[in-house]
Parts: C-alpha cells; structure tokens; sequence
C-alpha cells in the first residue's frame, strides 16, 4: 500500500487502506445469505492483496445481520488471524452486539459498539 490509495468502492463494501498496514472496509446494507457471499469475495481479494497486519470492519451503515452476518465475520477473523492480523469491529449496533454475545464471539472479539468500546482479547 502506498498510502496515496483513496477508499475503493464494491458494491455494499468500500475498502480505506492505509500506508501503516492497516485496511478499514465499511459495509453497508444488510448482512444476510443474499449479500454476504459479495461482500466475502471482496474483503477476502483485498486481504489477499494487501495482508494488512489491522483490520478494521466498520458496520455503521449495516441495517441488520442474521447469522450469515455472524459467520462473514468470523471467516474474517480466521482469516486475518492464522496470517498475523488483527480483526476490529466498529461502530457494532445493539442488535448485532447480541448475536456476537450469542455466538460467544465477544469473548475473543475487539469489539466497539456505537455506544462504547468493548476491548476483548484471546
């Protein structure tokens, strides 16, 4: 990344990377079996071309998750995990925060909601 890159723009997913090793994707819409699939191809390219060492998934324009939400996450978070990185989540709704304390993912997840920021490690 040379850090002159502007935020790139796929569909429901926009990708910030920056020259300190770190990629931002902002997802929009609703995260459910209809858009996940998109959204996975898009983020896991991005990955596989930038290796950031930190992710940041900002969700504050995601208008609802179900589980299929829940899983694009948690692929993410192997994902990045087995090659060094770390996964935030940002601006996580009330509504999803529930299914990421459902899940048990909180317990492992950096989490911050758009209330308060909720630090969780391994």
């Amino acid at each position: 990344m040379d850090g002159k890159e502007m935020a790139l723009h796929y569909g429901k997913v926009s990708i910030e990377p920056d020259e300190d090793g770190s990629c931002r994707f902002l997802l929009r819409g609703e995260l459910d079996h209809h858009s996940v699939k998109e959204m996975r191809e898009v983020i896991d390219g991005k990955l596989i071309d930038y290796r950031p060492l930190q992710v940041i998934l900002d969700l504050r324009e995601v208008s609802f998750s179900d589980s299929a939400g829940l899983g694009l996450i948690l692929g993410r978070y192997t994902r990045i995990r087995d090659y060094g990185g770390t996964l935030t989540l940002v601006n996580v709704s009330e509504d999803f925060m529930k299914i990421l304390r459902l899940a048990g993912a909180d317990r492992f997840l950096t989490i911050e909601t758009q209330s308060r920021k909720t630090k969780t490690m391994a």
